[in-house]
C-alpha cells in the first residue's frame, strides 16, 4: 500500500466506528483479513460469526478471536466492551504501517501471552523485533 493511500485511512476516522461499533455491536475478531475494500476503495467490515450486541451479549469475556489482534482483557478472559474492537482496529493500522505480521517470530499463543502478562506493544521503531515491553 502507498504512503499515500495509508495516510488516506490514517486520516479518516475508524471505519468500524461509523458502523458497527457505534451500533453497539462487538465485532471481536477485527483483523485485516476481516476488513475488505470495494471498488471505490471504501473499507468494509466481514466476518461477523463472533459477533454480538454489547447490550445482549451473554459472554462479554473469553477469548473469542485471533491472538494476534487480541485486547488484553480478552486473553485474560476478563470482561471488554466494544473497546477491544479499538485496540484490534490500531493492531491492524501497525500491520499497513509496516507490512509485517503483528508479533511476528512468535507463535500466536506467544503473542497472546506476550500481551495479557508481559503487557508488549508494537513499536514503530526500525528495530528488529517491532515489539516493546
Amino acid at each position: 500500500m502507498s504512503q499515500g493511500t495509508l495516510r488516506m485511512y490514517l486520516n479518516k476516522k475508524e471505519p468500524y466506528s461509523q458502523g458497527c461499533n457505534s451500533q453497539g455491536v462487538i465485532h471481536r475478531d477485527l483483523k485485516s483479513n476481516n476488513l475488505l475494500l470495494n471498488d471505490e476503495m471504501r473499507v468494509k467490515v466481514a466476518d461477523f460469526g463472533t459477533s454480538c450486541l454489547e447490550t445482549r451479549c451473554r459472554e462479554t469475556k473469553g477469548n473469542m478471536g485471533t491472538y494476534r489482534w487480541m485486547a488484553q482483557e480478552m486473553v485474560k478472559e476478563k470482561p471488554y466492551t466494544r473497546k477491544v474492537d479499538v485496540y484490534s482496529f490500531g493492531i491492524v493500522l501497525w500491520e499497513l504501517t509496516t507490512a509485517l505480521l503483528p508479533f511476528q517470530g512468535m507463535t500466536p499463543v506467544q503473542a497472546a501471552f506476550a500481551v495479557a502478562e508481559k503487557c508488549q506493544k508494537l513499536s514503530l521503531s526500525q528495530s528488529s523485533n517491532h515489539y516493546t515491553a
